[in-house]
């Protein structure tokens, strides 16, 4: 008989608290569908920064073949989200034994950035898409083509203009180093959407896209930045 009694209770208890919980739940449901809506913070410009790509002095030892630079503005919107401007110029001069190549161009980047990082007010963690356009001109010379019997005489390629378009998807980051003086470093997937073709021959570089063969392409920046404040409580 103690046997029944000690299992009612335990049942008792059980069944208690359980009344109980769903009780407190049911309130707080209720308590969540009458509470007021939270406004949104309005997003706020909290200052311009200014980049260089530094990245590019690395061409000098591994594509010395190509000259370049690459600036940035992005625009800091309540550090959540960036409006972003990338631009550049790029010349690419190669002598190989049976051509000789140049080209010159510009290109601009036009996109936005998202930040994953809530609890720091000025790092950023995050990925971003752009859309790019190429504007360039290449052309060859001293074209020798080679026969088993006979050596023709150099040929020539005139120069041409051209325009590429691609999209670019970005990962990466951004830590301040100092008061309002930034690092960034970013991993790039860029993808041909038109003009990378030649009817004649292939462009070996297009500025700002990469390997004119290639349909996609990969690539690194790392940038030094110089945030201009427009809020100075950031």
């Amino acid at each position: 008989m103690d046997r029944f009694k000690y299992i009612f209770s335990i049942l008792f208890v059980i069944l208690t608290s359980l009344a109980c919980f769903g009780q407190e739940k049911g309130n707080k449901q209720d308590e969540d569908l009458y509470a007021p809506i939270e406004d949104k913070e309005p997003l706020v410009l909290k200052g311009i920064k200014v980049g260089v790509n530094v990245g590019r002095v690395t061409d000098f030892f591994f594509k010395p073949e190509r000259r370049s630079t690459e600036v940035s503005l992005d625009f800091n919107l309540s550090n959540k989200y960036f409006g972003v401007v990338e631009g550049g110029i790029s010349e690419t001069s190669m002598i190989k034994e049976n051509y000789w190549y140049d080209s010159e161009g510009s290109y601009i980047k036009v996109g936005m950035d998202f930040n994953m990082l809530k609890k720091y007010p000025t790092d950023y963690f995050g990925i971003g898409i752009r859309i790019g356009k190429a504007d360039f001109k290449h052309s060859a010379s001293h074209i020798i083509f080679e026969d088993s019997h006979w050596i023709a005489d150099p040929i020539a390629v005139d120069s041409k203009s051209y325009n590429t378009y691609w999209l670019e998807a970005s990962f990466g980051l951004k830590g301040e180093l100092i008061k309002n003086v930034y690092f960034g470093w970013s991993a790039l997937v860029r993808i041909g959407v038109s003009g990378r073709k030649d009817a004649q021959f292939q462009p070996y570089e297009i500025p700002g896209f990469g390997k004119g063969a290639n349909s996609i392409n990969l690539g690194a920046t790392y940038y030094i930045y110089y945030q201009i404040p427009f809020n100075k409580n950031k």
